[in-house]
């Protein structure tokens, strides 16, 4: 049996026998545990894009921030902030929509929202323009344009008393004014996730994405001299169950997504086939919790994963593919409610299917922590672990470490000021390259009304790489209006 079918079958079989205990408990269970209180992760500096919740160094010029909603649970279901590393998914920071600030609930300048149905609608439309000294990414010669943005959002919540379906959606395009790339850089991502209450002990979980968003330069695996952009699509979904016995709980999930990506258009006149970057991945992931109290949920997690290219092999011959496996412990806490997050630590390993290669394996650091010292301030740090894949010759994967700290201060309940310094690190399986990034950023947003913000961005970027001519650096200023309801 193909380990693609036994992945299948695994989760199928785990599903049906959760369901059947559901189904097998009295109509009266015992009052569930009073949950891990978490602060609502929107009130929080922060934003990622696509969704891997795992997200996922933002690049200004209109990336504003780690979006961390939804990462803390408001319902009791257990609901993982550490990122997943095997999440094929790119762990880059750079590739991240810009983040929508959330509000505390007595905040007179939150927006309304609108009310359809059963359902609340947040949507948003932002407009912005500035200035980015180097949009090539070059080591030398970088030649700096102006730019303009646009962005628009949905997100949609249901109101329901059991049961709950979220949908976020997001897109924009950028386009700059003096660049030899005359592409628009198109972003975005769109996901809708579900629950249901089987019982009060037993959900079943659910998720559909998919995602577009465009090769940036400076990036390893993208060609230099590119013209125009490099599309990269992606969709697919989850499927999951979670059982709590007591205090003890556990969610069994089963990911799958597709990846493509399209041909690359060169200045040079030529055209690159992409098709040896196309491929499925599949991943299985049991996650164990257990409350020692309502401020403390030690946890274990392990999966396992496999990823599938529609080739072979690739054009230098390699044959595609890997397999790998991630394990994972960690505790999800609260102190005196002013210092909430999850941390977890482990090892992982992917396996390339060409023997030659070297695995990609490292220990995994993974979470995020937030501080509140005051109701003015809020302080954030994470830290996220991937392995990923690369198409560099002589390379089985990439492992990529992320930090970030960012601090959000309100000078007055309209004018919030946020700083941020992010740092990754990605080294190259096998052929000795580590490339080593950072993004330092001054973020502001004075809220006119519920309904209008002004808002900026001042930021620098820092590429160091082993590799020669791959540095690079560039600063970015941006200025915009946004709009919500």
């Amino acid at each position: 049996m193909s380990r693609r079918r036994a992945l299948t079958c695994s989760l199928v079989t785990a599903a049906t026998i959760s369901a059947g205990a559901a189904f097998g408990q009295t109509a009266a269970p015992e009052a569930a545990e009073e949950p891990l209180r978490r602060l609502d992760g929107r009130n929080l500096a922060g934003g990622d894009y696509g969704v891997d919740q795992q997200e996922q160094a933002p690049l200004a010029g209109g990336d504003y921030g780690v979006d961390r909603a939804g990462d803390f649970a408001t319902d009791g279901a257990l609901r993982p902030l550490a990122s997943d590393p095997l999440s094929a998914r790119s762990g880059s920071l750079r590739r991240r929509l810009p983040r929508l600030p959330g509000f505390p609930a007595d905040d007179p300048y939150a927006p309304l929202g609108v009310r359809a149905g059963a359902f609340v609608l947040r949507p948003t439309i932002e407009a912005g323009g500035g200035y980015d000294s180097n949009p090539d990414r070059l080591d030398k010669g970088g030649k700096g344009s102006a730019f303009y943005r646009l962005r628009g959002g949905l997100d949609a919540v249901s109101d329901w008393e059991r049961h709950e379906v979220a949908v976020r959606v997001d897109g924009q395009m950028r386009r700059f004014t003096d660049s030899e790339r005359t592409g628009y850089e198109p972003q975005g991502s769109a996901v809708v996730d579900g629950r249901l209450d089987v019982t009060e002990r037993t959900q079943l979980l659910s998720e559909a994405r998919a995602s577009v968003t465009t090769s940036r330069p400076g990036d390893p695996d993208t060609p230099t001299g590119l013209k125009g952009d490099e599309i990269q699509k992606s969709f697919g979904g989850t499927l999951g169950v979670s059982q709590t016995f007591n205090r003890l709980s556990f969610k069994l999930e089963g990911l799958a997504d597709r990846y493509l990506f399209n041909d690359s258009k060169l200045r040079d006149g030529t055209i690159r086939d992409n098709g040896d970057r196309i491929y499925n991945a599949y991943e299985l992931r049991l996650r164990g919790a257990y409350d020692l109290s309502p401020m403390l949920q030690p946890f274990a997690e392990v999966a396992i994963d496999t990823r599938d290219y529609d080739l072979r092999t690739g054009d230098d011959g390699r044959r595609l593919g890997s397999d790998g496996y991630a394990a994972r412990v960690g505790a999800t806490f609260e102190a005196a409610r002013l210092i909430t997050g999850e941390l977890a630590v482990g090892y992982g390993r992917q396996r390339p299917n060409e023997k030659e290669l070297k695995d990609t394996d490292g220990l995994l650091i993974d979470g995020a922590v937030i501080w509140s010292p005051s109701a003015l301030t809020t302080v954030t740090g994470s830290a996220k672990t991937a392995l990923q894949e690369t198409t560099l010759a002589g390379s089985g994967g990439v492992l990529v470490r992320s930090f970030g700290l960012a601090v959000e201060h309100r000078l007055r309940r309209n004018f919030i000021v946020t700083a941020r310094a992010d740092y990754e690190r990605s080294r190259y399986r096998g052929i000795g390259r580590i490339d080593d990034g950072v993004t330092l950023a001054l973020e502001t947003e004075y809220r006119l009304s519920r309904s209008l913000s002004l808002i900026s961005s001042v930021s620098h970027e820092r590429l160091n790489s082993s590799e020669a001519g791959e540095d690079y650096k560039a600063s970015i200023v941006e200025v915009g209006l946004r709009l919500r309801r």
